[in-house]
C-alpha cells in the first residue's frame, strides 16, 4: 500500500508520497489433515520511488497499489514508458492517456492506480491537469481539477491508504486552497504524509506508510524536485 497526496493551488501542483513498499506473503500449512492457509503482509522496502518526473513531456506522476510488476519496482516500469511511448511533442493529457494504455496492454490484470500532472496551453495560456486514474478499479482517467465547465478548481486529492489523512481532512475547515501560496501547499502535503506515518507507528495494524517522503512540484515554468531521497553509500 502506498499514501499519494497531490494538491493543487494557483501557482502549482505538488505531488508527494511515501517510501514503502510491501508485499503480501501466502503459506499453506499442514497440521494434520488440515491445512491452513496463513496471509501476512511484510514491509520490503522503505526506499520505493512513487513519484516520477517524465521529463520529456514536463508531467509528474504519483503510482499507489501495485508496487512490484514482474518482480521489478513499479517505477522502472514507468521509466520504461517514458523511453517507448512518450515524446516531447506530447502533453498532459496525451501522456494520461498513452500511460493507461500502455500499463493495460503490458500488464493486464495488475492493479495500478496513479495522479498524472501538468499543464496545457490553451488560448495561449497554461492551464494546469490534474487527472487521476487506475488499471482495473473504474478502469479510465479522469480530470478532477476542474468543474463540468471546465473551470479550474483548487484543491487536494489522494489515494492508497487514506484513512489516517481522511481523519486530518475536516469538509467543514478545509484549508483555503484558492490562496494558498505553492509554500504552504508543500507543507500541507508532508504534513498529511508524515502524520500517516507517526499515527500508524501507534495504532494497532499493519503500518503500509513509511519511509522518506518525496515532493515533486509543477508549475507552468516546468518540474522540481523539492524532496527526493538521493542514494547513499553504506555505513564505514
Amino acid at each position: 500500500m502506498s499514501l499519494v497526496v497531490t494538491v493543487y493551488v494557483p501557482s502549482g501542483i505538488v505531488m508527494a508520497a511515501d517510501s514503502r513498499m510491501s508485499v503480501q506473503r501466502s503459506e499453506e500449512r499442514a497440521e494434520g489433515e488440515q491445512k491452513t492457509l496463513i496471509q501476512q503482509q511484510l514491509v520490503l522496502s522503505d526506499n520505493a520511488y512513487k513519484v516520477v518526473e517524465l521529463r520529456r513531456a514536463a508531467v509528474g506522476i504519483s503510482i499507489y497499489d501495485a508496487g512490484i510488476i514482474n518482480n521489478q519496482p513499479a517505477d522502472s516500469h514507468v521509466h520504461r514508458f517514458e523511453e517507448e511511448a512518450v515524446t516531447q511533442e506530447d502533453d498532459v493529457m496525451t501522456v494520461g492517456e498513452k500511460f493507461l494504455d500502455y500499463f493495460q496492454k503490458n500488464f493486464p490484470g495488475v492493479a495500478v492506480g496513479y495522479h498524472l500532472c501538468g499543464y496545457r496551453v490553451e488560448n495561449r495560456a497554461s492551464v494546469p491537469y490534474v487527472l487521476v486514474g487506475h488499471t482495473v478499479r473504474e478502469p479510465g482517467m479522469r480530470r478532477v481539477n476542474a468543474d463540468e465547465h471546465g473551470n479550474v478548481q483548487f484543491g487536494i486529492t489522494r489515494a492508497g491508504d487514506t484513512l489516517v489523512a481522511n481523519r486530518l481532512i475536516d469538509p467543514n475547515h478545509l484549508p483555503l486552497f484558492p490562496a494558498m501560496p505553492l509554500q504552504d501547499a508543500v507543507d500541507y502535503a508532508a504534513h498529511l504524509i508524515r502524520t500517516t506515518i507517526d499515527t500508524m507507528r501507534f495504532e494497532p495494524r499493519f503500518p503500509s506508510v513509511g519511509g522518506a517522503i518525496d515532493l515533486l512540484v509543477v508549475t507552468p515554468e516546468g518540474i522540481r524536485w523539492v524532496q527526493r531521497k538521493e542514494l547513499r553509500g553504506g555505513a564505514p
